[in-house]
């Protein structure tokens, strides 16, 4: 089959590799439909994150279709529309017994730990695929994945009427948090980027108060949003020291913070504010399968602009080159790998 392979910092090729076997009872080789181009996997193209170690198939944000199934599976026809939850999970550490299982001791991604979709085949657990609604395309059902991500992160904030917020981030998981807050009934949302075109693009979603960091003064302008007092909560999409340290700032005292974001491994904060003004800081990791059930509802039911979101496609041929014209293209918000 033909495969993106991440073979170098900055490098990826287009190779001939071995079509994938089911190696496991409950295995299912599945033709890969739509895949999502994560920012996760742009960090790790670069070098960034190193969380992404070559030779690697990355991907993991799919829909595809079943082709075959191994000897336990059972009601999963072939032809089956499915979605991908990528996360594979033990079953049997105290994480996953507690049901935590996002933070399972022994987790396997796709495309990170293993190969990944960006590929023509995969294999994958039956336990990790979703019937994907007949309603929803397979380019809009990759959007669950990270609309997961970001279900995940709003429900650890325990979100109360009224409450204002911040989005540190408006790439696809801020602005997709950005969606789904709105979904809660908020309605006092700011949204914070280096990028003017994210911003408008935030707008055009709902936020009521977009940041430009680079051009204004973040805490000065969330004072005039909140009467000085600093956000309810702040949920940061990026992933580095200064996005970070601009969520903690433009909270309130005793306020919440969720931190989703994961590009650098350490980063500076002041740890006195956080001790000093009693904040939350939660980290949210990927989801659960009850996250990406809900993603999929969401989804089929119309509630997430995935037509504003989805503004980029491009072909598994397009690989080699594809991944440096999104890095230098911030207007980009989500590109879809499409095999028909």
């Amino acid at each position: 089959m033909k495969a993106l392979v991440f073979t170098a910092i900055k490098e990826q090729q287009l190779l001939d590799v071995p079509t994938p076997a089911i190696d496991r009872p409950d295995g299912v080789l599945l033709k890969v439909k739509s895949v999502g181009v994560c920012g996760s996997d742009l960090h790790g193209y670069t070098g960034q994150s190193g969380r992404r170690v070559p030779p690697l198939i990355m991907g993991h944000e799919v829909t595809a279709e079943v082709v075959e199934v191994g000897a336990t599976v059972k009601g999963l026809p072939l032809g089956s529309r499915v979605a991908i939850q990528p996360v594979e999970f033990c079953g049997v550490c105290p994480q996953c017994l507690a049901g935590r299982r996002n933070v399972c001791e022994k987790r396997r991604l796709m495309g990170m730990n293993v190969p990944g979709a960006y590929a023509e085949y995969v294999t994958w657990p039956a336990s990790n695929l979703f019937q994907l609604p007949d309603i929803l395309s397979y380019e809009d059902g990759a959007l669950a994945e990270p609309l997961s991500v970001a279900v995940h992160a709003v429900s650890l904030a325990h979100i109360r009427p009224y409450d204002t917020a911040l989005v540190v981030g408006a790439g696809p998981i801020g602005l997709l948090t950005l969606a789904v807050l709105k979904l809660t009934g908020l309605s006092r949302i700011a949204v914070s980027d280096t990028s003017d075109a994210r911003l408008e693009l935030a707008r055009e979603l709902g936020a009521q108060v977009t940041i430009n960091p680079t051009q204004q003064n973040a805490r000065q302008v969330v004072n005039e949003f909140t009467n000085g007092g600093g956000v309810d909560l702040a949920f940061e999409a990026v992933g580095i020291s200064a996005t970070a340290q601009q969520s903690l700032e433009v909270t309130r005292n005793n306020g919440t913070v969720v931190w989703i974001g994961n590009n650098q491994r350490l980063i500076e904060v002041d740890m006195q504010a956080i001790v000093t003004r009693e904040l939350r800081v939660i980290g949210s990791y990927g989801m659960n399968d009850e996250d990406f059930q809900r993603s999929l509802r969401l989804l089929a039911d119309g509630r997430i602009p995935t037509g504003q979101l989805i503004n980029r496609r491009a072909s598994l041929s397009e690989g080699p080159t594809l991944f440096d014209q999104l890095l230098a293209s911030p207007e980009t918000i989500k590109c879809m790998i499409n095999f028909e």
